[in-house]
């Protein structure tokens, strides 16, 4: 084992833990690092020797007395000299089964799991050549914002972890994929044991950034710059779609920094609700030039000094 942890360190435990904390810390490390679930084996080793040692009563109190003076012979624990009295994990009387699926519903957040799909069926008798289904694998996959818009066919490689082997599949994105959206491949994941059936790869879209439209689910938003002449005098703009195709807008004059419009159906597909499309919302943004030309600065105080409206009427009410 490596390292100078005792066991206790290992499974997270105090050393005046008792057997139901024991038990419980051993199940968690075992879900997250087994070797059948995708996890590290020399870690699941570790674990599983800790836990064989401090969840039998003996063997935990010889255990506790060699800690009391300094460590254990032979181990990595902080002794030397000697030989390892026996706490080298082997496996072979410890029935997982039992630890994870017949303990009361002390389990926890484990409650209903099927642990013998990860450990088949536990140690021992018939119960270890049942069929297992093998467990699920998970990738990702990089999607562009056109293609999550509009949909696409993506070939993915990926390595089954038991074996070593590399496989590939066509991958479909569907129309609106979504970022963080999952699609699931039944029968492509991890081998099963003893006969049993393949478990399922999970494909993750990553879903890149568009640089003019912003996903909201199967609404899609954009910003769209105008004039403050534009603004002011009102205007006509054509709108690009997620689709492909162009609208127009008619902005009204005095439209105003921050008003929203909204375009039916001409957002992105829905993947939740098939046949149905979000909408298109465009948000005005007035930009006021940084720069002018000196016609210009003299046209505008001309008309400022013509202008007679209150724009801050509400603010004066608190002065």
């Amino acid at each position: 084992m490596a390292g100078k942890k005792n066991y206790y360190d290992i499974l997270g435990v105090r050393r005046d833990a008792s057997q139901q904390d024991i038990t419980k810390a051993f199940r968690k490390l075992a879900v997250k690092y087994h070797p059948d679930a995708g996890g590290d084996a020399e870690k699941f080793k570790d674990i599983s020797e800790a836990y064989n040692t401090l969840s039998d009563p003996e063997r935990r109190k010889e255990y506790d007395q060699m800690l009391m003076f300094g460590g254990i012979p032979g181990s990595d624990f902080g002794g030397s000299g000697g030989r390892n009295r026996g706490y080298t994990y082997t496996g072979g009387d410890v029935d997982w089964s039992q630890i994870f699926n017949n303990m009361g519903g002390s389990g926890g957040g484990f409650s209903g799991f099927d642990f013998s799909s990860i450990f088949n069926g536990g140690n021992g008798g018939a119960r270890s050549n049942r069929p297992a289904k093998g467990g699920d694998l998970n990738t990702t996959i990089d999607v562009s914002a056109e293609d999550a818009f509009h949909g696409a066919t993506h070939k993915v490689t990926y390595t089954i972890p038991s074996t070593g082997e590399k496989q590939s599949l066509k991958v479909k994105i569907p129309a609106g994929a979504v970022d963080g959206g999952k699609l699931r491949y039944r029968g492509r994941g991890e081998y099963g044991a003893n006969g049993g059936e393949r478990g399922d790869l999970v494909i993750t879209t990553h879903v890149a950034e568009h640089p003019l439209f912003k996903r909201d689910g199967a609404d899609v938003r954009m910003d769209l710059p105008v004039s403050v002449y534009e603004a002011a005098l009102g205007a006509q703009v054509d709108i690009p779609t997620p689709s492909g195709e162009t609208v127009r807008l008619k902005i009204p004059a005095g439209t105003q920094d921050g008003k929203t419009f909204r375009f039916r159906e001409k957002g992105a597909p829905d993947v939740k609700n098939k046949g149905r499309i979000g909408a298109l919302y465009v948000q005005i943004r007035v930009k006021v030039p940084t720069k002018l030309s000196q016609r210009e600065r003299d046209a505008l105080e001309a008309l400022q000094a013509q202008d007679t409206r209150d724009y801050r009427e509400d603010v004066r009410r608190y002065e």
